[in-house]
């Protein structure tokens, strides 16, 4: 191949490789721009729907905490009044799977002699505490009272739930779907255009299936010399949905 036809080749090679790149290059602008456009003609907005139920289902922490300067004795008299609150809570329709140790400790307390100059162990506490599931709600305040009258003495928190909670929360998302209709279609009037539908959902959150009640006082009101029952108010519970909803117009 001459000098001349070198050159020739060279330049064709420049020339097709210089229109290969104006022809990426314009291609890659015309999607840049159609994905701008795209973008440009969209209204995003959040939404979220809140459905108030009734709880059904109670979990209650109780337990029993024992005291002894001999390690041995707490632990024993822990598990005998335990056996006791667990008699309880079964004569009373709890189920086993619905009882659910979830706290047992033992450990010293120590006191410093002023004489001897050292530390030594004056009493073992030992704290047991079990989960109750109580689903006949409207008995929680019987589970309170039958387990204290046996020697329970660590009631430490209650909280109320919804067995099944999927009937409400799919209200919950049906009314946070509307919510979010309503303000895009509000912000299309203020804009002077039209929305075509929605191109995008996406459900970003939910919240309040359980209601927490921590160190809950139980009171005991005295009538004609009995103990009146434990009230319990379980009000009502907030399930809620939230969503992200983009609209093309």
């Amino acid at each position: 191949m001459g000098k001349g036809t070198k050159i020739v080749v060279y330049l064709l090679l420049v020339t097709v490789l210089a229109f290969g790149m104006y022809i990426t290059g314009d291609v890659f602008s015309q999607h840049a721009s159609a994905a701008q456009q795209t973008e440009s003609n969209t209204i995003t907005v959040s939404g979220r729907g809140i459905v108030k139920a009734k709880p059904d289902t109670a979990y209650i922490r109780v337990g029993v905490e024992t005291r002894n300067s001999n390690a041995d004795k707490a632990q024993q008299e822990n598990a005998r009044i335990m056996d006791k609150v667990v008699s309880k809570l079964k004569s009373l329709g709890i189920k086993d799977d619905d009882i659910k140790t979830v706290t047992y400790s033992l450990y010293p307390l120590e006191r410093y002699d002023e004489n001897t100059k050292k530390s030594y162990i004056y009493e073992y506490r030992v704290n047991n505490m079990v989960e109750v599931v109580v689903r006949d709600i409207d008995n929680t305040g019987a589970v309170i009272d039958g387990v204290s009258s046996v020697g329970s003495n660590k009631i430490s928190s209650i909280r109320f739930g919804i067995d099944n909670t999927e009937e409400f929360y799919a209200k919950a998302l049906n009314m946070a779907v509307a919510n979010a209709s309503g303000k895009a279609k509000a912000i299309a009037e203020g804009l002077g255009v039209t929305l075509k539908g929605a191109i995008n959902v996406q459900e970003v959150g939910s919240g309040g299936p359980i209601v927490v009640r921590d160190n809950v006082s139980f009171a005991k009101t005295i009538e004609s010399a009995d103990l009146a029952a434990t009230p319990i108010s379980t009000g009502e519970m907030e399930i809620s949905a939230m969503v992200s909803v983009q609209y093309k117009y």
